[in-house]
């Protein structure tokens, strides 16, 4: 593959056009037109349950913007470089200025730019071209000079078709965790089909909230270890299941760290009109912007997960600070609660915790697999060296 690759500048390629998105996007409207933005790309895909909206009259005034499937949409804001496919969901939305688009008259070389752009060296290399200090800028330039390898189709076709079954892999394994999910949330609604009969309680009577720090620090440890895992609202807000199974950062014992986490804390954090909650499977630090809190009793902690989840849109009210972002401890441990009786908590634990196993499961085997995933692009792939391109 060495010897017969050639490559070209993402730009130059016959039939490809680069582009970005809305640079002024207006104020969201309710019955407007999703625009795709950067923090819509995770993992590979494009999240479609909560796009924002932009006006009609914004998206009419830039229809050269508006995606089509099979379209590569490229993250050029942040996480700078990650990609993911335009499926037919979003066929019509437009793009915000933080996202790049490649759109190719041949679907199979897209697929190809896609394999291309998860590679971990193109990854690094779009990082080494961006710019910005408070937060990394690809500039559609750069872009357009990423080399691309085009090896013998023969090569092409098998590494599509390796990737396509881990992929597939991939997807089953997520939609077997959302639906275990889905159904533990179906056995939370019949539960609390009685709950006027239950007592009235505030959160505070059930839960303690823990204090959390307000930023991570940027200074080396001085122990030299990485020390925890420090949880953003971003990983609460993104995370596609209501469990955060980061790795485990310092053990508690070794040397104490304030605002630590125990397993089985919940993590609260907020956007306009939602509100997400994580419960986390390791120790962690909640940074800024997210709420810890713990249940009074351990076998609580599914029923309060749940609890909190079935009233995301009604506890997003608690907000405060910027776009009402960061949610209020006290206001949170003073909202009333219907409680049940502690065997009903049990029962629930009981009922939907073998659920919650194997969503965990899944995603386990999911990390396994985009391990392989990128394993496979590393050495199945070319480097980007001296037959690449200048840039």
């Amino acid at each position: 593959m060495t010897s017969e690759r050639a490559w070209e500048q993402l730009g130059r390629l016959a039939g490809t056009k680069v582009w970005y998105g809305i640079t002024r996007p207006g104020r969201p409207e309710r019955d407007g037109v999703p625009m795709l933005r950067a923090g819509d790309i995770v993992d590979g895909q494009i999240l479609s349950d909560h796009p924002v909206l932009i006006g009609r009259d914004v998206d009419g005034s830039s229809p050269q913007t508006r995606l089509q499937p099979g379209d590569v949409a490229v993250v050029l804001v942040g996480r700078v470089g990650e990609a993911a496919m335009v499926a037919a969901g979003q066929e019509g939305w437009n793009v915000a200025r933080s996202v790049g688009v490649v759109r190719c008259d041949d679907q199979e070389l897209a697929q190809w730019l896609r394999l291309w752009l998860t590679a971990p060296t193109v990854r690094a290399w779009c990082a080494a071209k961006a710019s910005g200090s408070a937060q990394a800028t690809l500039s559609l330039a750069n872009l357009r000079q990423l080399p691309i390898p085009l090896p013998p189709d023969e090569v092409r076709a098998d590494l599509l078709s390796i990737m396509a079954a881990i992929e597939d892999k991939i997807a089953l394994n997520q939609r077997i965790a959302s639906t275990s999910v889905a159904l533990a949330d179906a056995h939370f609604a019949l539960a609390t089909a009685d709950q006027a009969a239950w007592p009235s309680l505030t959160f505070g009577e059930v839960l303690r909230a823990i204090p959390g720090s307000l930023a991570k620090p940027t200074a080396p440890d001085p122990a030299g270890d990485d020390g925890p895992t420090w949880v953003a609202p971003a990983d609460v807000l993104r995370s596609p299941l209501p469990f955060l199974d980061l790795p485990a950062g310092r053990a508690p014992e070794a040397r104490p760290v304030e605002g630590l986490c125990p397993p089985d804390t919940l993590l609260l954090a907020s956007k306009p009109g939602e509100l997400r909650v994580a419960i986390s499977l390791a120790p962690v630090v909640a940074g800024r912007g997210v709420l810890a809190v713990l249940p009074a009793e351990p076998a609580s902690a599914l029923w309060l997960l749940h609890e909190i989840r079935s009233r995301s849109t009604e506890l997003s009210a608690l907000g405060q600070g910027t776009a009402a972002r960061e949610i209020s401890a006290r206001a949170l441990l003073r909202t009333r609660v219907s409680w049940p009786p502690l065997d009903e908590r049990e029962r629930f634990a009981q009922l939907v915790g073998g659920l919650h196993s194997r969503a965990v499961t899944a995603g386990r085997e999911d990390r396994v697999l985009r391990a392989l995933l990128a394993d496979t692009l590393r050495n199945g792939l070319p480097a980007l060296d001296a037959h690449a391109p200048a840039s």
